[in-house]
């Protein structure tokens, strides 16, 4: 998605910039910068912090810049940089659904499926990238010696040869390790692939998860628990309304159910908020009946307290 409607961006989320007095700019009230700057460069690094907010979204998202002074700035702020001014406030939000009470837990968990340890460290499994990088043509290739289904032919081609170049752009950030470069990539290939061939085709859905898997890679990092999370459900939903091969849809599954889990520990409420799509991936396969029971267990203790 191209900054050309800011009327179809969605409302949320809403990212604060501000901007003291003595130079120093914050994004939601974390400060991005050093004291000392002027006004106009702690703005641009800011802008900058927002920028690969859009990149985990993989669209614009909307900006309220507040100047120390107390004007305030309806903003768009795109994947590539492009930034746009409202001519008026942003839209309010629609007000959250409640959540519904959780499922009733099995009865018995399966013998062969790990138990899922609920502690704060708890971190998703590192998603197979390693791969995609060496190969520099296919974004979707499985793990070296996993067991796997066959890969139908139209999941397992390269990306067609126009998007080689940015490809191969994306692959040298990730081996360079500059991830964050690696995901503002992702994002822009994949919003080219979705305006080319449309949001469900392989190649961008192929984009699609590595981009999640490159987040997930920060996640520790960054601490975005939240918008890492909603990226890899999205992620998932997306590979299962494309067909997409279900071993590397169960692997996003799984990173997803992860970081919910460590969200849990982090913003207790608003993972109460969003426990229902990852119990609706997570569905009623063996393999994921104690994933499933672990996030009923939080929902439980939550309520209780």
């Amino acid at each position: 998605m191209t900054i050309t409607d800011p009327d179809q961006i969605p409302a949320t989320p809403i990212y604060t910039i501000t901007v003291s007095s003595n130079g120093v700019a914050a994004v939601n009230g974390e400060d991005v910068t050093e004291p000392g700057l002027d006004a106009n460069e702690a703005r641009v690094r800011a802008l900058a912090e927002v920028r690969i907010k859009a990149a985990f979204h993989g669209r614009p998202v909307r900006v309220l810049a507040k100047e120390a002074d107390g004007a305030a700035w309806p903003l768009i702020v795109d994947v590539n940089g492009d930034v746009m001014t409202l001519d008026r406030p942003h839209p309010t939000a629609p007000a959250p659904v409640p959540a519904q009470a959780p499922p009733t837990a099995p009865s018995s968990p399966a013998a062969a499926e790990p138990v899922v340890t609920l502690v704060p460290e708890a971190a998703p499994q590192r998603a197979a990238v390693d791969t995609q990088a060496r190969t520099a043509q296919q974004p979707a290739a499985p793990d070296a010696g996993r067991a796997t289904a066959a890969v139908p032919p139209e999941w397992a081609a390269p990306l067609p040869p126009q998007y080689a170049s940015v490809w191969a752009e994306l692959v040298a950030h990730e081996q360079a390790g500059r991830l964050v470069e690696a995901i503002v990539a992702a994002a822009q290939l994949e919003a080219a692939l979705s305006g080319a061939f449309g949001p469900l085709a392989p190649p961008t859905v192929n984009v699609m998860t590595t981009r999640a898997a490159f987040t997930v890679r920060r996640v520790e990092e960054t601490e975005d628990w939240a918008e890492t999370m909603e990226l890899l459900v999205q992620t998932a939903q997306r590979r299962r309304e494309a067909g997409a091969p279900e071993d590397e849809t169960q692997r996003v599954i799984s990173n997803a159910h992860a970081v919910w889990i460590r969200l849990a520990v982090e913003d207790p409420e608003y993972a109460r908020e969003t426990a229902e799509p990852v119990l609706v991936l997570l569905g009623d396969q063996p393999e994921n009946k104690r994933r499933a029971q672990a996030v009923i267990r939080v929902l439980e203790r939550g309520a209780a307290a």
